[in-house]
């Protein structure tokens, strides 16, 4: 049985910039990009990087306070 890989709201820019895809968990996620790595580790180092955890886990906030408790998170 094959089963359809599930992929992050970051799957498209991924592949737009040369994401080799591989499977991680069940998740289809970016090992490594056509510009190789050293350009990787220097573009993130002379601009930042960003690093697409939306496949580690989700969570729920619901309620009354929800919005004022997730921008309390944000002083933190």
């Amino acid at each position: 049985m094959v089963r359809e890989l599930k992929r992050t709201p970051l799957h498209a820019w991924h592949r737009e910039h040369g994401g080799q895809m591989v499977e991680f968990g069940g998740w289809e996620m970016p090992v490594s990009y056509e510009r190789g790595i050293i350009e990787e580790h220097l573009g993130t180092r002379r601009y930042g990087g960003l690093f697409d955890i939306s496949h580690m886990g989700r969570f729920s906030v619901s309620g009354r306070d929800a919005v004022p408790f997730l921008n309390s998170r944000l002083d933190e």
